[in-house]
């Protein structure tokens, strides 16, 4: 194994926080001049944007124990007064792949999901729903049936502004384990509101053997079908990823593999895959892995929801530790963005295609920091696409990318 497969693979396994994702080691610590309990977005070490269909950026981010969000009309650049979501300070999931999920209808209805954990990493899904555009916010309410451990939240709104929810949940490891019997990782989540989530028309567990500890990528295809992609544990212990579409809104699907990775480990990588659906219907996948048939972050595309996928391609600087690709279709342009770590300085990289992956332009830098840093996030309102990056030394940045 090469030296730099073996470093990444350190820090993926390690379940630090997003703000020691850059490789050099660091805790979780604040930013400069940030008390434990202070809930400004200075003092966040990680920030979920979204745009909402008028152009409102919306923007949650976690910092002293509360969930806050904040609306901005002029593109990031200043913001009304933010408001914290949960009434005390609690332990949110945040890291690297943990973190908030937004989405928004086409009627005023703003979503936030996210999880609260306690020591154990068991993390406890909720939901808070505002009806105005993000101006205010109803208190935050449980969306599983089941009290076992739900985490990495994941939130889409098809055209019809019906509300999909997914989560990785381990209800069937609490059941398992209840009786003796083993069962490795978690189970994949779903529930779907018609209603703008005043209540869910269907809540469960939709296949179980899913890798706990990696987020997962929800999507919707041009006719409205959910897509879902996740890390999934295959026979006898194969951590590859899988997706699953579905056949119409209340019919999960058959998963098929990504790619024959054949990644052999039993341990959690702490490093998702990310998914762009583009408007052609094409699915975008990128992920990590350090399977025996290839190594390191990959980038493959199928021409349909229900197309097989091409040949994976590597992605990045091979001299550079890469890593938390994200993907994004916004207009008729497809966007990649990634972390690569020289031993010094860590660099966002993109490029983007204009006819759905089959070509790209050269991969060009972005932003840069010496010091800590979360996952760079794209977003898109609609018509262009921004990099959203939280750095120890910069802070929150929203940098537009054409």
């Amino acid at each position: 194994m090469k030296p730099r497969f073996l470093t990444l693979i350190i820090t993926c396994l390690a379940a630090g926080s997003a703000w020691a994702a850059d490789h050099k080691g660091h805790g979780p610590t604040l930013p400069p001049g940030c008390a434990a309990e202070e809930t400004r977005l200075a003092c966040a070490i990680q920030a979920t944007p979204h745009f909402l269909g008028d152009g409102t950026l919306v923007l949650g981010w976690v910092a002293g124990g509360r969930v806050m969000a904040a609306r901005s009309s002029d593109g990031g650049k200043s913001f009304e007064a933010a408001q914290a979501l949960n009434k005390a300070r609690e332990t949110i999931d945040a890291n690297a792949d943990a973190r908030l999920a937004l989405a928004s209808d086409s009627k005023g209805g703003v979503f936030v999901a996210w999880a609260t954990r306690d020591k154990a990493y068991n993390g406890s899904l909720v939901l808070a729903r505002s009806r105005d555009g993000a101006k205010t916010f109803l208190p935050p309410k449980p969306v599983a049936s089941d009290p076992a451990s739900q985490r990495f939240p994941a939130l889409a709104v098809d055209g019809r502004d019906r509300l999909y929810i997914a989560w990785i949940d381990k209800r069937g490891a609490a059941a398992a384990k209840a009786t003796g019997h083993p069962h490795k990782g978690g189970g994949l989540g779903l529930a779907w509101s018609d209603d703008g989530g005043e209540s869910l028309a269907h809540e469960g567990v939709a296949l179980p053997d899913i890798c706990e500890c990696c987020r997962i990528g929800l999507e919707l295809s041009p006719d409205g079908r959910p897509v879902v992609l996740w890390r999934h544990i295959f026979e006898p212990n194969i951590r590859d990823h899988a997706v699953m579409v579905f056949a119409d809104r209340d019919h999960p699907g058959p998963i098929r593999k990504v790619a024959e990775d054949n990644w052999r480990v039993d341990a959690c990588p702490h490093m998702g895959p990310s998914m762009a659906v583009a408007a052609d219907g094409s699915v975008h996948v990128a992920w990590y892995t350090a399977g025996t048939a290839r190594k390191g972050v990959f980038f493959a595309s199928a021409a349909g929801p229900d197309a097989a996928f091409s040949e994976p391609h590597l992605l990045g600087n091979a001299a550079n530790a890469v890593s938390h690709p994200h993907l994004l279709a916004v207009a008729k342009r497809l966007w990649m963005a990634w972390k690569e770590f020289d031993g010094e300085t860590t660099t966002v990289q993109a490029q983007s295609s204009d006819d759905s992956g089959r070509t790209w332009s050269a991969p060009r830098p972005l932003a840069q920091t010496r010091d800590s840093s979360d996952r760079p996030i794209l977003v898109g309102d609609g018509k262009r696409a921004f990099l959203s990056w939280v750095t120890g030394a910069e802070g929150w940045r929203l940098l537009a990318l054409d």
